[in-house]
């Protein structure tokens, strides 16, 4: 412990706790205690061990006392060295952060959120497997039951989606593929199996070829348990940012806009091209679907750089990388069938227009 000299004194500023009046005064210490005196009078004895630091104002570092309540004493620039050792230290951004300063504690924050983040985006890759199919099943279920009444059937209009759906997949009793009444140029895969294809994509396909590719792709997200990777990383990221709101609503739309990782979209599309070739369908309907795509996000423009900026932007591979995975799958001098017939076709584009209870827009999902 630092020696004090009794006649060193050091210049502060001090409330009582009692009155209003700040009072300069000055310290003076003997070992462990300290006394405040001004001109007439003398406050204390003060021990250094019952001061706790409250922070800084005007300059000023500011104590308090443990058992007076409204009690500070007040000192202005640089703790003198004499009192640093005796004094408790001043804190700036909380106790570790102090003890480790602040570089340190950033990079030690850093780390740990690198960390957080690692989990959360990798472990569904390998949890996601572990996940029984029969709880997905019942999640599923639960999130989508009937789409809010917009699942469009006709006879004809189901007897060619199921088709088409047993020429894709082995095991078609374990899908539920289904044609929704919303003018969306999409499809989804969604928990349990269930794959979505929306009457805007039936509207703007030119054959049911480039259908069966699209839903061979959604099937390929299934069957990859690429559906439940996505929700897990969402939900986990949900947790780190502060938490799901536990809304059906909200997680339905959350599971309908959840993006794959790019490695999950050619996983996704190394399935169809592979369930397409054992379908005899031929790829180059898909891949002039992807053609028509390239113009939209750039990819078929010789400017390379642009087309990499929107890759890089995209959660999906560039189209016009996706169009020539498909053309390079078209095995020349092959006799392909199409995957429906011309009636089969026209029952299937016409099934939600033709279905008399089928509702019509994104209603309570919107």
């Amino acid at each position: 412990m630092t020696e004090i000299a009794p006649d060193h004194v050091f210049q502060a500023w001090h409330f009582d706790g009692k009155s209003a009046v700040r009072r300069p005064v000055d310290i003076q210490a003997i070992g462990n205690d300290f006394y405040l005196t001004e001109t007439e009078r003398r406050h204390g004895p003060f021990a250094f061990a019952d001061m706790t630091y409250v922070g800084e104002q005007n300059g000023a570092h500011v104590y308090g006392h443990d058992e007076i309540d409204g009690w500070r004493l007040g000192l202005r620039g640089e703790i003198p060295g004499e009192l640093s050792g005796l004094l408790p230290p001043p804190r700036r951004y909380g106790g570790w952060i102090d003890r480790l300063g602040l570089g340190k504690a950033s990079i030690t924050f850093a780390v740990i959120s690198a960390a957080v983040v690692a989990v959360v985006l990798f472990t569904p890759q390998w949890l996601a497997p572990l996940v029984p199919s029969s709880w997905e099943r019942e999640m599923g279920d639960a999130l989508v039951g009937d789409f809010g009444g917009r699942f469009c059937s006709t006879e004809d209009g189901s007897a060619a989606l199921a088709k088409m759906t047993h020429a894709l997949d082995d095991n078609p009793e374990d899908l539920q593929v289904e044609v929704a009444n919303i003018d969306m140029v999409n499809a989804v895969a969604l928990p349990g199996g269930k794959v979505i294809i929306f009457q805007g994509l039936i509207d703007n396909a030119r054959s049911p070829d480039e259908i069966a590719g699209v839903l061979a792709h959604e099937i390929g997200h299934v069957r990859e348990r690429h559906v439940m990777q996505a929700l897990l990383r969402q939900f986990g990221l949900s947790i780190v940012l502060g938490g799901a709101d536990g809304t059906g609503g909200s997680l339905l739309n959350g599971a309908l806009s959840s993006s794959y990782s790019r490695d999950a979209e050619r996983e996704a599309d190394d399935f169809s091209i592979r369930a397409m070739r054992n379908a005899n369908i031929s790829p180059a309907a898909t891949a002039g679907f992807f053609r028509r795509l390239s113009r939209l996000d750039g990819s078929d423009q010789p400017d390379q750089n642009a087309a990499r900026i929107t890759g890089y932007m995209s959660t999906h591979p560039l189209s016009g990388e996706r169009q020539r995975a498909f053309e390079n799958s078209l095995e020349e001098g092959k006799q392909y069938a199409p995957s429906l017939t011309a009636a089969e076709w026209q029952s299937l584009k016409t099934m939600c227009e033709n279905d008399p209870d089928v509702e019509s827009g994104f209603g309570p999902f919107d």
